[in-house]
């Protein structure tokens, strides 16, 4: 029973995060394009180097999509 409880609790918190990841996808989208600058997501207060940013930037376009914004708030 202790072991259940752990896991139901431990699946709420990569749920909530994940949730808690999406909202954030949105407001740091100040444009609503579906993509994240770097200076959306400066301006949000996000404190990414040049070179994190560039890392989570999956493929290379010099914005992050709401897969790759999950990536990089996950670390």
């Amino acid at each position: 029973m202790k072991r259940l409880v752990v896991a139901l609790v431990l699946s709420g918190f990569v749920a909530a995060s994940a949730y808690a990841a999406e909202m954030e996808f949105g407001a740091v989208d100040s444009n609503g394009d579906g993509m994240v600058t770097m200076d959306e997501a400066t301006a949000a207060g996000w404190e990414w180097t040049d070179e994190q940013f560039s890392a989570v930037d999956a493929d290379g376009n010099g914005t992050l999509d709401e897969e790759e914004f999950k990536t990089a708030v996950a670390d």
